[in-house]
């Protein structure tokens, strides 16, 4: 038996066969070319576009934000840019793998530089890379193949176009030596129920030398065991069985939030981006919307949404939650997040450049049609409309974003709490503000200067972290204090042991991702605001992640019987 440890991506547990994912991609030689520039540009051509086909093939087949995410990575692949950088290198009198492999280079040395959503870019380029290298070299692309029994899927990491035709219902686990716990594989996990372990290190290795073994994954604290022993496998077997029986429960909500067993009324929102993501919203139960990200309208656009086209959308998605709670975000666009419309300069660093509300100098025309979009779209409907504003650091940025917003109507205005310096304002912010929100992925990564794409720097955004969980602490304190709620509509509030922590911790509402929404709402209803703020305590006095989250757990007994 061999146990090795990785960060939990998505809660649950599997115990069977695997299967291992390799990555055997043709090394691309540096020797000169034996068939002349003319003949391997043809070559390169040719493979990148049969790439950009089959990339928009597989976004054609998927929904969502992985569709989004697929078009926008067909549209690299079939960027001028790259191919003609590569045909310098042909031009040198290189090959045309050798010349993907260095133009490929360049652009993941200026992503990485970037930062922020372009530096997330980086694995989506090498992943282009390696699929026209194969295409040149007429060999197959390591695809996830159709399973005739449910496996642990074992792989370095996972693209968006290695799952785009993943058959989720046969994968027990995933398992990955690289990724954190907001990559592409923790997202895909989530969003289907996938019990996963991200940055596992020498999980592949072991894999290899160890082929026919069984594999037993609990992702509740992190742990992949090789050839589990009797007992061990039945933990393993009772967890798994405590699962299936909290699914099959239906956890009800009393007037429209769901109820800890001591009365306290906790509503529990869902994070959406688009009109297709209602339906499965009000299905899982959700109170209302405590994320509604409107960046998915932008995108793909050479020109900006009109006031028309964002009032009929906004409407759309209002309607369906009549009688409750959206809270919608307004655009968290910059040059971290380039749209055609928008002319950035370039920047040094630009997920610390202006993006978010800064965009507001440049570009105050885009805020104004959005903010008197929603609100003539909020006059259309009976649900509640909340609006915040991404990456507010000062007391007088928010003063000007709640009094514009005010002039267009919109009675309830926040601001989201994503930069380390708010919190040292934060006193202020919640006497200016309605609400507030925390976005705990950026605030994490901001909070460790840590890129939270960066595999050897994935335990810094644990959302375990004792800083994180101090700053949210601190933050719900002066919510408290100045009658101001305070939400949480990051990745954290998706972790139903970590979600009861923030409730203890003062936190007065939940935003998380739909699949999760059942879970987190079942830990909720199971216990009392007392047991969750003994949670907190315990965990706020842990020194490292891990402390935090056995110290939590131990305090509440009742998600072990909920298989949480």
């Amino acid at each position: 038996m061999i146990t090795l440890t990785g960060i939990p991506a998505s809660s649950g547990a599997a115990i069977g066969p695997f299967f291992l994912l390799t990555t055997d991609i043709p090394v691309a030689s540096s020797a000169p070319s034996q068939l002349g520039a003319e003949q391997e540009g043809a070559h390169l051509n040719q493979a990148l576009a049969s790439v950009g086909r089959d990339l928009q093939s597989r976004a054609e087949r998927t929904e969502g934000e992985l569709h989004e995410i697929l078009v926008a990575i067909a549209e690299i692949a079939t960027d001028p840019a790259i191919a003609e950088e590569a045909i310098s290198f042909i031009e040198k009198g290189h090959t045309a793998s050798y010349a993907i492999t260095k133009a490929t280079e360049v652009f993941q040395d200026l992503l990485a530089a970037s930062g922020g959503y372009l530096a997330e870019r980086v694995s989506d380029v090498m992943n282009i890379r390696d699929r026209v290298l194969c295409e040149i070299a007429g060999t197959g692309y390591p695809e996830i193949p159709h399973f005739d029994r449910p496996v642990i899927l074992i792989a370095q990491d996972l693209s968006p176009a290695d799952t785009a035709d993943l058959e989720t219902h046969m994968i027990l686990a995933i398992v990955t030596a690289g990724g954190g716990p907001t990559s592409h594989t923790a997202i895909i996990a989530c969003s289907n129920g996938i019990a996963a372990v991200v940055a596992c290190a020498g999980v592949v290795e072991l894999a290899r030398s160890l082929p026919d073994a069984v594999i037993a994954v609990d992702a509740t604290v992190g742990s992949v065991t090789f050839n589990p022993s009797i007992e061990l496998s039945g933990e393993i077997e009772a967890i798994i069985a405590k699962i299936k029986l909290r699914k099959s429960r239906v956890v009800t909500r009393t007037d429209g939030a769901y109820t800890t067993t001591d009365g306290v009324k906790i509503p529990i929102y869902a994070n959406i981006g688009r009109i297709e993501d209602t339906p499965a919203a009000v299905t899982a139960g959700a109170d209302g919307v405590g994320l509604l990200r409107t960046e998915l309208l932008y995108l793909d656009r050479n020109d900006a949404p009109t006031l028309q086209e964002q009032t009929a959308i906004y409407a759309e998605i209002f309607k369906s939650f009549n009688g409750q709670k959206v809270v919608i975000r307004t655009l968290d666009a910059g040059a971290d997040k380039p749209m055609a419309f928008i002319n950035f300069d370039q920047e040094p660093n630009p997920a610390l450049g202006v993006r978010g509300y800064r965009t507001i100098d440049q570009h105050e025309n885009l805020l104004r049609t959005q903010l008197e979009a929603i609100a003539a779209a909020a006059k259309s409907c009976s649900a509640e409309i909340w609006v915040m504003a991404p990456m507010i650091t000062l007391p007088s940025e928010a003063a000007r974003f709640v009094s514009i917003a005010h002039e267009y109507g919109l009675e309830k205005v926040g601001i989201m709490i994503e930069v380390p310096a708010a919190i040292f304002h934060i006193d202020e912010l919640t006497k200016i503000c309605d609400f507030v929100s925390i976005g705990t992925n950026d605030l994490g990564q901001y909070l460790h200067a840590a890129d939270r794409e960066s595999a050897p720097l994935a335990a810094f955004n644990d959302p375990w972290q004792p800083a994180l969980l101090r700053a949210i602490k601190i933050i719900a304190d002066a919510g408290i204090k100045n009658n101001c709620p305070v939400g949480v509509c990051g990745e954290a509030a998706s972790d139903a042991a970590l979600a009861s922590v923030l409730i203890g911790s003062g936190i007065t509402s939940l935003s998380c991702g739909v699949t999760t929404l059942s879970d987190v709402a079942a830990a909720i209803s199971a216990q009392s605001l007392h047991t969750l703020k003994t949670a907190a305590a315990a965990a706020l006095n842990a020194s490292d992640a891990n402390t935090a989250k056995q110290a939590a757990r131990s305090a509440m007994p009742d998600l072990v019987e909920l298989g949480l």
